[in-house]
């Protein structure tokens, strides 16, 4: 009986059969000491040497140029980004769990970089709820969607053949850079080659390009390593000159027309204070799209006023003509009359003695 107990046990020894080994991901997690029943306990940055900052790369991808708020001086944009750091503390064999090299876990189970945009003015609005990717060897990535409205200084002199360069500066505002240095993964070639490519919309806004900047910025005694990307973007003009600009041109052309036409005064200012109406509604437009403070105003406005002159000396001057026809002759231009009568009169007796 102990024999055959014995044949059995080393059955798959001699048959060179091994059993199979049973993984699961959770094996991984009991490894690492981050299972569901225990609390993770690696919230903070993970540094073997506290004086040597943590290296965190960027990557920032733009998606979508949503809209521009003249009036607010805002834009709306949306994007990716990703970023990606080393945690020594969280690595593992793959051979010891059937080869698995990569976990994908809530973003609040390890540290992750806590960043701001400085130039954000609305609540923060993350599309997706973001995960952290681990793998074997610590490399941690995370990757989130965002639509952030961004103060800017918009530059209205060319409006509408305007074209507009904002920024948006991200930096991480709990850590200075003694903990974290922030840095670009990409050049400044791939994130505009990776935008181009990944933009969503075709709208009043063209996307040009993207300039990335890295520098420090003290705040409160501290440096904080900051990434700042400049974005192009142009306006497509034409919705601008189609409900503006060439509507304005008609009644500039119309008024003319009537003022040169053989038409009466009573009907010429008639139309033409139509006219001048029209353009005051196309003016209310104007005034709802440009901001109210401007040092420098836009060109458009500067030509809206000049049509909004000629029209106004336009009517003007037809009711100057109109009093001119109702009023009798100037005294000066009667005396005038009289004098070239009395020059007539002698001319002719002259003529008359003459031939007597």
């Amino acid at each position: 009986m102990w024999e055959a107990f014995l044949a059995i046990l080393t059955l798959p020894l001699a048959t060179g059969a091994a059993p199979e080994q049973l993984c699961k991901y959770d094996d991984v997690l009991q490894y690492l000491n981050i299972s569901s029943e225990k609390a993770p306990a690696l919230h903070t940055i993970p540094k073997e040497n506290w004086e040597e900052p943590l290296k965190v790369e960027v990557q920032f991808i733009l998606m979508s140029i949503l809209s521009v708020t003249e009036k607010l001086q805002t834009v709306t944009v949306y994007f990716l980004v990703t970023m990606k750091w080393k945690n020594v503390f969280v690595t593992w064999n793959p051979q010891d769990f059937c080869n698995i090299s990569n976990l994908v876990l809530p973003v609040d189970t390890f540290w992750s970089p806590y960043i701001i945009i400085y130039e954000q003015v609305d609540e923060e609005k993350s599309l997706s709820r973001p995960f952290l990717s681990i793998t074997h060897n610590g490399i941690v990535s995370k990757t989130q969607q965002q639509q952030v409205t961004i103060t800017c200084s918009l530059e209205m002199h060319q409006f509408p053949f305007d074209t507009q360069t904002c920024n948006m500066s991200i930096f991480s505002f709990m850590n200075s850079e003694t903990d974290i240095i922030l840095l670009s993964s990409q050049t400044t070639e791939e994130a505009n080659k990776q935008s181009q490519l990944y933009h969503l919309t075709n709208g009043e806004w063209k996307f040009m390009n993207i300039n990335i900047i890295q520098h420090t910025e003290s705040l409160e005694e501290e440096e904080f390593a900051v990434i700042t990307y400049e974005i192009s973007m142009k306006r497509r003009p034409i919705l601008y000159v189609l409900n503006l600009i060439f509507p304005t041109c008609a009644l500039y052309l119309l008024d003319m027309i009537i003022l040169f036409s053989a038409s009466s005064f009573g009907d010429k200012i008639s139309f033409q204070l139509s006219l001048i109406i029209g353009e005051s509604m196309l003016a209310l437009i104007l005034k709802d799209i440009l901001p109210t403070s401007s040092d420098d105003p836009p060109i458009i406005v500067m030509f809206f006023i000049g049509v909004f002159v000629l029209m106004i000396m336009g009517v003007l001057e037809t009711c100057l003509l109109m009093q001119l026809k109702k009023k009798p002759l100037h005294p000066f231009l009667k005396a005038m009359k009289l004098l070239r009568c009395h020059e007539q009169d002698r001319t002719s007796s002259r003529k008359l003695l003459s031939k007597q």
